[in-house]
C-alpha cells in the first residue's frame, strides 16, 4: 500500500549535484577529445619515421649483400643505383648508402590519401598533411639524404654528414 504524501522522485540537491558532476566529466573529457585528431597525426608521422629509419636501414644493408645487383652512378662516388626486385631495373638510388631523399617517397607504402610531401633544396623531403606549407605546419616528418661535407660526391664515414638526419615536428598536430 503505498501512501499519498511519499515522494519517489528527486530532491532539488541531488539534481544539482548530478548536473554538477556531468558537468566536471564534460570539463575534463573535452579537451581530451578535442586532440584525438592532433594525437592521431603525430601517432602517424612517428610511425611514418620509424619505417623510413627501417627502410634505410635494410637498404643500406641490402646493398652491401653480394645477391642484390648495385650498379655504380658515372662519375659520383656517392651515388649507388640497386635492382631490389631483380627484374634488371635499376630502380632505387643510394646516396652513401642510404636512400636518396626522392626514394624515400617511392619506396614507402603509405594508404593515407591525407599524408602528401614535398620537397626543400635537393637533399630535404617534409612529410606530412596536405600537399603544400607542410614545413610551416609544424606537423610533418623531414628526411635529410646523407651527403658528405668534404666532397658532395664522396663519402667519408668519419663525417657525421655522412648519414642521414630525421626530424618529428609534432608541435603544430
Amino acid at each position: 500500500m503505498s501512501h499519498p504524501n511519499s515522494n519517489n522522485g528527486f530532491t532539488l540537491i541531488e539534481l544539482v549535484v548530478v548536473i554538477l558532476l556531468l558537468a566536471v566529466l564534460a570539463v575534463v573529457a573535452a579537451p581530451r577529445l578535442l586532440n584525438i585528431s592532433a594525437d592521431a597525426k603525430g601517432a602517424v608521422l612517428t610511425q611514418f619515421s620509424s619505417a623510413v629509419k627501417e627502410a634505410n636501414h635494410q637498404m643500406f644493408l641490402l646493398s652491401k649483400l653480394e645477391s642484390y645487383r648495385t650498379q655504380a652512378v658515372s662519375g659520383r662516388g656517392d651515388l649507388l643505383d640497386v635492382d631490389v626486385d631483380g627484374d634488371g631495373t635499376y630502380e632505387t638510388r643510394l646516396k652513401c648508402g642510404y636512400l636518396d631523399n626522392t626514394d624515400v617517397a617511392k619506396r614507402l607504402d603509405y594508404s593515407d590519401e591525407s599524408l602528401g610531401f614535398e620537397y626543400e633544396d635537393v637533399d630535404k623531403v617534409y612529410f606530412g598533411f596536405g600537399n603544400s606549407n607542410i614545413k610551416a605546419s609544424q606537423c610533418y616528418f623531414m628526411y635529410q639524404q646523407a651527403y658528405g661535407k668534404t666532397s658532395p660526391n664522396t663519402c667519408d664515414r668519419s663525417d657525421p654528414d655522412a648519414t642521414p638526419k630525421y626530424e618529428l615536428e609534432l608541435s603544430g598536430c
